[in-house]
């Protein structure tokens, strides 16, 4: 409001002075054009007046020579008509003058023709007497003057001058007029305009005091808000400093100069940094400088976040945390940087003693689980053996007391073995040790798994069991098939123990169509059993709840069964939810997103493994991979294939490969020197190729990986350790070319938990992914003991050196090679400790890990050195 005040006052001051300048020039000319106007008015009245001074003297000089001519006749002096002579030489003259006088005019110059033609005849009329009297005397000369020729002609003359005389004045009369006219237009307009100028110039006055007046209450407003603005900034805890182009310190806020220990007059940021330690915690404590500090570089147009800054003061080590941003002028042009930074030296404290505590935490779950699962197995040592031998005595226990008492015991037995599989599998769940194993399942034949189980018992007690399979259900679905049949035998157990007489019933039925290969699929469990109470029904998935009292008592168990079914149908991305009346029954309700296999094809035949070659069709297929082992393994999996194969180093080398030869598809290794396969996969889309298929592989030790590479333009993704048949179905998926011998389930093995815990090799996988080649097997192993000479070296120098970023590096390196010769568990180990250092976390215990982590491999390459592979 107050710019728009300043604006209009500054408009109308501009107005009126440009009128006042039009008011100028226009006066100015009026002026010019009257002076103009006057000056011919002037001259007009000047030629009437010669004219009249002309006529007048011309008629006095006609008079002046008909005197002398009396004169002369009367008394004969000869001096007489000399001056007769001037006389008629003067009237010649004064002719001449009139004829230029009235030459616009045609009627006057006709009235001075007739006036000079009559002076002419009484010239001629005067000579005519003065002839006489010379010629006949004086007598015949008055004789003739008698006549009255001359007085004629005289009264002729003075007709015709007074005719001249009265059009003369008559035009000096209008002469006179304009003149007078012309004087009062000017005396008004010059009025006028020094009224209207006065009044301009009053107003224009008046805008620039009022304009004046605004400015100095703008000035006094911006002053009393940026004494506010200074408040303010003063007032913030967090440290703020502004710094020019020439990086000169020209704000510096109270909390910012006590953060940093400074008194007196801001210095340039240069001499303030010689007399502070900044030290950057991120390049092992170098020392900043005035150009390296995250503030200068705002100056370039830098933005930056959660800089960490180290400051000794007085002998004590602080973290700062800083935020720096350009500021940009009305043209565009950054004319500061400005930075705001706190001190978070508690904070750090804070976190390094969370830190520890959950590191403590971690030893203490893990001491927690290593507890539980041997004294679950010293349990079920036992229970196995008591169990086994009361089915036993069961069978020759033929005394009706002597079988309900061995009845008696089989019944708590199988109830403690459930309590304590129970205990176990939510301990997991708790630690987030549950890891999903997604594989191609047919849901029928998951379904009839569980009816077959579920069936027994219901008939057990009596009851109906039905199943319900809807038409419209796919075939095959991708998910964790053991957990998905937990939850149902859970879930479906819990309706058949609660239910007395009647039925339980499952259904299973697709509740949203297909969209990117996605679809919920329901699964529905009701029993007419004993119901639940509506206050119980949102509590009977705490863990330890059960529906009353009396349950625990009539059914037993231990309240934890729901509390686990609800855990995994939530780590399986789906709900779950329950209805129920006391009394009557009670249903249950998961819906589960799964992926939708439309070209697999599912069968029940043995695991095998395929060593024939499997044609995919002539692609030449380029792969960047740095680690040696991987590149070796590729190449034997592809000349299996029958693929041709160009392997290189790293991402620089794929990108000048794919510039000099053609390929159908890019294997692209994530870690990798020089140039990783971010870097190269996103010049390739920008500068190469936007439709060149690429697969990204990784050990993806961090979420998200995988949908970070798909962002950038990857076609799809392989996880390390890959098998080799998903590798095959991802590059027919992206040529579209496939093979007639492909069968998804020859080479797709199951490794069930007890397989893959019972050496540290996992001898299935590392038989698929060499195709059972005891050569490339040797190669390998052979590779990897070198490997893990010079890797041990690198993993302890990366440690000594405390670079996380250098360490995690040589890490992930490793693991690839672990990989590459079936060591999984080993790399599954390796892979927490590379998410934590990614995370920039570094355990307090992570010399004694890597220790026994190298200690590990070891004994897995002397296994696989005296193990008989086959």
């Amino acid at each position: 409001m107050q710019t728009s005040f300043k604006d209009k006052a500054l408009r109308w001051s501009y107005i009126s002075i440009f009128i006042g300048l039009i008011l100028i020039f226009a006066s100015q000319y009026f002026a010019y054009k009257n002076v103009q106007d006057l000056s011919l008015h002037n001259q007009g009245v000047n030629v009437t007046i010669g004219i009249l001074n002309q006529t007048a003297n011309f008629g006095l000089s006609t008079k002046d020579a008909q005197s002398n001519m009396n004169e002369f006749v009367i008394t004969g002096n000869e001096k007489l008509l000399a001056d007769t002579y001037t006389t008629k030489v003067k009237l010649l003259s004064m002719s001449d003058t009139l004829f230029n006088l009235v030459k616009g005019d045609k009627v006057q110059t006709a009235r001075v023709r007739e006036l000079l033609d009559i002076s002419g005849k009484i010239v001629l009329n005067s000579q005519n007497v003065i002839n006489v009297y010379r010629a006949l005397g004086n007598q015949k000369a008055f004789e003739l003057i008698k006549q009255g020729e001359g007085i004629r002609l005289n009264k002729m003359l003075m007709d015709k001058i007074a005719a001249i005389e009265q059009s003369e004045n008559s035009h000096l009369n209008k002469q006179r007029a304009l003149i007078q006219k012309t004087q009062k237009k000017t005396t008004l307009f010059i009025a006028g305009t020094s009224i209207f100028g006065f009044f301009l110039t009053l107003f224009a006055v008046v805008s620039l005091l009022w304009n004046q007046k605004k400015q100095r209450q703008l000035e006094h407003e911006i002053t009393q808000k940026e004494q506010i603005l200074a408040q303010y900034i003063e007032a913030i805890p967090d440290g703020v400093m502004v710094l020019n182009t020439n990086k000169d310190i020209v704000l510096l806020n109270q909390s910012g100069r006590e953060i940093l220990g400074l008194n007196g007059k801001l210095e340039t940021l240069a001499e303030q940094v010689k007399k502070l330690v900044l030290l950057d915690p991120s390049t092992y404590n170098i020392r900043f400088t005035s150009e390296t500090l995250p503030v200068s570089r705002a100056l370039e147009g830098e933005k930056s976040d959660g800089n960490k800054i180290d400051l000794i003061k007085n002998n004590a080590l602080f973290h700062l945390e800083t935020s720096v941003r350009p500021v940009v002028g009305l043209d565009g042009e950054i004319t500061n940087a400005i930075t705001v930074f706190r001190d978070i030296t508690e904070r750090a404290n804070y976190e390094a003693t969370l830190e520890k505590a959950r590191t403590l935490a971690e030893k203490s779950v893990l001491v927690k689980d290593i507890f539980l699962s041997n004294v679950s197995h010293e349990i079920r040592t036992p229970l196995n053996a008591i169990i086994g031998f009361t089915n036993l005595l069961e069978e020759e226990v033929s005394e009706n007391r002597s079988s309900d008492y061995v009845s008696y015991i089989k019944i708590a037995s199988r109830n403690l073995l459930e309590l304590i599989n129970d205990i176990l599998d939510f301990s997991k769940i708790e630690a987030g040790q549950v890891i999903l194993d997604k594989t191609n399942t047919s849901i029928s034949e998951l379904v009839e798994s569980v009816s077959v189980i579920i069936d027994q018992r219901a008939n057990e007690k009596g009851i109906h069991y039905e199943k319900i399979l809807s038409p419209g259900l796919p075939d095959i679905i991708i998910t964790d098939k053991l957990r998905i049949t937990q939850i149902l035998l859970n879930v479906c157990g819990n309706s058949i123990k609660f239910t007395e007489k009647g039925s339980v019933k499952i259904q299973v039925a697709p509740v949203s169509p297909i969209v990117d290969n996605l679809q919920t699929i329901r699964f529905t469990i009701t029993d007419s059993g004993i119901g639940i109470p509506a206050e119980k029904v949102d509590k009977i998935f705490e863990r330890f709840v059960q529906a009353s009292e009396s349950t625990t008592r009539l059914f037993g168990g231990t309240g934890l069964g729901l509390s686990i079914v609800k855990s995994l149908v939530q780590i399986l991305g789906g709900t779950i939810k329950v209805e129920s009346q006391f009394g009557q029954g009670t249903t249950f309700i998961l819906d589960f997103p799964f992926e939708v296999v439309t070209d697999y094809t599912l069968t029940d035949s043995e695991d095998t493994f395929s060593t024939e070659p499997v044609k995919i069709g002539d692609i030449h297929v380029l792969a960047a991979e740095d680690n040696l082992l991987n590149q070796k393994l590729l190449e034997a999996i592809f000349e299996r294939l029958s693929i041709d194969l160009t392997i290189v180093n790293n991402g620089q080398e794929a990108i000048e490969a794919i510039e000099k030869n053609s390929y159908d598809l890019v294997l692209m290794d994530i870690q990798m020197p020089i140039m990783d396969g971010y870097t190269a996969i996103r010049k390739i889309r920008s500068s190469i190729s936007q439709t060149l298929p690429i697969i990204t592989m990784t050990a993806h030790a961090m979420v998200g990986e995988k949908e970070e590479c798909l962002s950038i333009g990857a076609n799809s993704y392989i996880s390390k350790p890959f098998r080799e048949n998903e590798l095959l179905h991802t590059i027919s998926s992206l040529t579209g070319k496939q093979n007639t011998n492909f069968n998804e389930t020859n080479s797709i093995t199951h490794y069930t938990e007890e397989s893959m815990n019972a050496n540290i090799v996992n001898l299935p996988y590392l038989n698929e992914i060499t195709g059972g080649d005891p050569d490339l097997q040797k190669e390998l192993i052979s590779l990897f003991e070198n490997e893990l000479e010079i890797q041990s070296v690198m993993i302890h120098q990366a440690e000594g050196s405390g670079d996380n970023e250098k360490l995690r590096q040589v890490v992930h390196k490793f693991r690839s090679s672990l990989f590459s010769v079936g060591l999984l568990a080993t790399a599954d180990k390796y892979k927490k400790i590379e998410g934590e250092l990614k995370n920039n976390i570094r355990p307090v215990d992570l010399k004694d890990q890597l220790a026994a982590l190298q200690n590990e491999a070891e004994l897995g390459l002397n296994e696989l050195k005296t193990m008989e592979i086959s």
